[in-house]
């Protein structure tokens, strides 16, 4: 309500002749309390009306005006995600082994709380489904050959909130590495102690 206030006093409009101006664009009758006279001829001379119609410059403040009061759709998961969104998620999920990770926490998480996972990665993220199953079938062949040795679970490996409240995301991580070709095999020397 400040803002609208705000936009009041910085355009020397009050609120009987926003009121005023708002029943002529909208083409109903002003209430009777309303001096229209009086209103039209200092809407006139402050160039918010010429010839009984509104001006460009007052159609843009109306509308802008106008905008506090219109609700904000909240995007959908299909919005957000695509249309087939679960499909995706449930291939994601299943990707992970079913097992306990030697971490005592099972590999794979409920479907719930991967889609809301999902939700926050791709308005943070730019990637598709087919670079984010591709990027983790990559993440989960590096960590089966270590015996899934401190791997992260289908949870953690989209999001995961460090102490200071920030969050890291293995998953963008290892979609910058698939998208540009970089291999995730062990190439450190090993030598066999006989």
């Amino acid at each position: 309500m400040n803002e609208i206030f705000n936009v009041l006093i910085k355009n020397k409009l009050t609120p009987n002749q926003l009121y005023y101006l708002h029943t002529i664009k909208h083409r109903t009758v002003p209430a009777k309390f309303i001096n229209i006279t009086l209103e039209n001829e200092r809407l006139s001379n402050d160039g918010w009306i010429k010839d009984n119609k509104l001006t460009p410059k007052c159609i843009a403040l109306l509308d802008s005006l106008e905008a506090f009061f219109r609700k904000s759709k909240k995007e959908t998961n299909a919005d957000i995600m695509g249309e087939d969104f679960f499909i995706k998620i449930a291939n994601y999920r299943e990707l992970f082994p079913n097992i306990k990770l030697p971490s005592g926490k099972p590999a794979r998480t409920n479907i719930k709380t991967i889609e809301s996972l999902f939700r926050w990665f791709f308005t943070t993220y730019d990637y598709d489904w087919s670079v984010i199953l591709g990027a983790t079938k990559m993440y989960l062949d590096e960590y089966e050959s270590k015996n899934w040795a401190y791997m992260r679970t289908s949870q953690y490996f989209i999001r995961k909130q460090n102490p200071d409240r920030t969050f890291d995301s293995d998953l963008a991580n290892y979609c910058d590495m698939f998208i540009n070709g970089i291999d995730n095999e062990d190439k450190h020397f090993k030598e066999k102690v006989v």
